[in-house]
């Protein structure tokens, strides 16, 4: 019996550590697609831009190996692990984020392209958005490092967690609002709605990630 305790825990383990990887790679690719904005919102280089957008391709599929790997083992595993469905749950949440934050980064380069003259009082809000959803996601990687450490630093940083998506939310409806109201054209103000609303999703998927992982935490704390 203790042999299959200490085997099940060996198992976790094992999947936190390739989930806390994948988180890390995620957050690698945030800062990369951030960083983007940051470039296109200043005089763009497009090659630059393009060069950025390839590493986070790369970063992506590093994080889809990891969140493979974990279904690979859960399968692997079988039903010794009781809240295998968790892991899954967990890693599909927190690959979404990496899917929308390559969305962003795809579009980044379509506006660089289309050398549109932008806003740069518009852009400067569009940056700092990017910047609280990345502050976001790190309370949500901090929370996963946490969680088999610390459980009073685990639920802090979820509730950190929390209280960013209702920042990001709240300067997401304000910036929107100031790009409807603009005088920019059609294409543009399109465009640049799309990549407002995804940040403001990978916040909500960062949110949603921790809850995923608040119920995990019950069997691992």
């Amino acid at each position: 019996m203790y042999a299959a305790r200490e085997r099940v825990e060996d198992y976790r383990s094992r999947l936190l550590s390739l989930t806390q990887d994948q988180m890390r790679r995620i957050l690698d690719l945030l800062r990369k697609t951030v960083v983007m904005v940051e470039m296109v919102t200043r005089e763009p280089d497009i090659k630059k831009i393009e060069e950025a957008y390839s590493e986070v391709m790369q970063i992506d599929e590093a994080a889809k190996n990891c969140r493979r790997q974990v279904e690979k083992e859960v399968s692997e595993i079988g039903a010794i692990l009781t809240n295998r469905e968790d892991f899954i749950r967990l890693v599909n949440s927190i690959d979404k984020i990496a899917d929308i934050a390559e969305g962003v980064a795809f579009r980044v380069v379509s506006l660089a392209k289309s050398r549109m003259k932008l806003d740069k009082e518009i852009m400067s809000q569009v940056l700092g958005l990017g910047e609280l959803v990345l502050q976001t996601v790190t309370r949500l990687r901090e929370a996963i490092l946490a969680v088999t450490l610390n459980s009073e630093t685990f639920y802090q940083k979820l509730k950190e967690t929390e209280e960013f998506e209702r920042k990001v939310d709240e300067l997401y409806r304000n910036i929107d609002l100031t790009i409807l109201m603009s005088e920019m054209k059609i294409g543009q103000l399109l465009l640049l709605r799309e990549i407002v609303s995804m940040l403001e999703d990978i916040a909500d998927k960062a949110e949603e990630s921790g809850e995923t992982l608040r119920v995990l935490a019950f069997v691992i704390l």
